[in-house]
């Protein structure tokens, strides 16, 4: 009987060992909640979706949503039918936002997720590349 049960533990174990390993399910990556604040938004783009009329702002340190959860740096809007977007001062399409924009949106009052007028700009005005000077 010893014999028996000791092929059985050897058979069991070589095929545990030589078993396939299985491939940990990729992650989905989670998107950035919509935005919930009916005031003015300001940062940077971090995202675009041009297909689903969506799009995501890393907010200003001073714009930080905080909730007894968490607290959210970059929020979703979603472009509406009605949406004014402009692109250094001039009328812009969703799909010309791009990603590190400077942006400022304002949502609609009765549905924040949603934006009512985006400006955003191709780049900060403040920013002075490196060697430049004032004169």
């Amino acid at each position: 009987m010893k014999p028996t049960l000791h092929t059985l533990v050897i058979a069991l174990l070589a095929t545990v060992a030589f078993a396939p390993a299985q491939e940990a399910p990729a992650k989905k990556k989670k998107m950035a909640p919509l935005n919930q604040v009916s005031e003015p938004r300001m940062g940077k783009i971090y995202s675009t979706k041009p297909e689903n009329k969506r799009f995501t702002v890393r907010l200003d340190d001073n714009q930080w949503v905080v909730t007894s959860e968490k607290t959210n740096k970059v929020v979703a809007f979603q472009v509406a039918e009605n949406s004014k977007i402009t692109i250094d001062g001039a009328e812009g399409k969703v799909e010309e936002l791009q990603k590190g924009m400077r942006v400022t949106v304002i949502p609609q009052l009765m549905d924040p997720g949603k934006a009512d007028k985006v400006e955003a700009t191709k780049s900060a005005p403040d920013e002075k590349k490196a060697g430049e000077t004032e004169e």
